[in-house]
């Protein structure tokens, strides 16, 4: 019975790169399975035969299908990562705003390419929520959106929402699958995130209150 927390690990992790090959191989071959059968038509079997593998080479790193599709989630989830870090980094030149669309969109493109196997992890999988990425997965936009924020001080106003980038990065991860599993009709992705951006701005830049205006009789 699977737990709050559901961690598998490999027997063994590849060490050299022949058999970190197999092993990316392996958990590619899965992936495409996932894709076009969905979780109950994945099998150990099924996936070495699409890898080119025997199923004695995949049970020397993965015991069960569930271990294959936890690192699978591992990876998948790592890559986007990385590929939002390194983009974000890249944009600290721009004006706060159209750094922000750029960012958005990126983030919105990684999930987009993945959007069949996004799609049977979370409408077949049980566990994918109790995979510890699950919880590092919105951690770590926070920690980009944060890493991004700390070369924009004088940009960004966070006083008295010290929680601001917890919930904009969860309020990303919701509208992003949203977007992408259900899209509203009607909408363009481009408005969609041209509107995205809007609401994190404000989120990052909350509206001052108005300031009175001195009529002449109060000057």
């Amino acid at each position: 019975m699977i737990g709050k927390v559901f961690d598998p690990k490999p027997r063994k992790w590849p060490r050299q790169g022949r058999s970190r090959a197999t092993f990316d191989a392996i958990l590619d071959a899965t992936a495409r399975i996932l894709e076009e059968r969905g979780y109950e038509g994945l099998t150990t079997n099924g996936v070495a035969e699409r890898a080119g593998a025997s199923i004695g080479t995949l049970y020397e790193y993965f015991p069960d299908r569930e271990t294959l599709v936890a690192l699978l989630v591992e990876r998948e989830a790592r890559r986007v990562l990385a590929a939002l870090e390194a983009s974000m980094a890249s944009l600290h030149g721009l004006p706060l705003e159209a750094a922000m669309r750029i960012w958005l969109e990126a983030m919105f493109v990684e999930l987009e390419s993945r959007r069949a196997l996004v799609a049977a992890l979370l409408t077949g999988v049980p566990f994918v929520g109790l995979l510890p990425i699950a919880t590092e997965f919105p951690a770590r936009l926070v920690g980009i959106a944060a890493a991004g924020g700390s070369h924009r001080r004088e940009e960004i106003t966070l006083d008295g929402l010290p929680s601001v980038f917890f919930l904009m990065a969860n309020m990303l991860r919701g509208a992003y699958l949203a977007m992408l599993l259900e899209p509203p009709a009607g909408l363009s992705r481009a408005c969609l995130l041209d509107d995205l951006t809007v609401l994190v701005m404000r989120m990052l830049r909350p509206l001052q209150p108005a300031t009175p205006r001195v009529t002449d009789e109060g000057a």
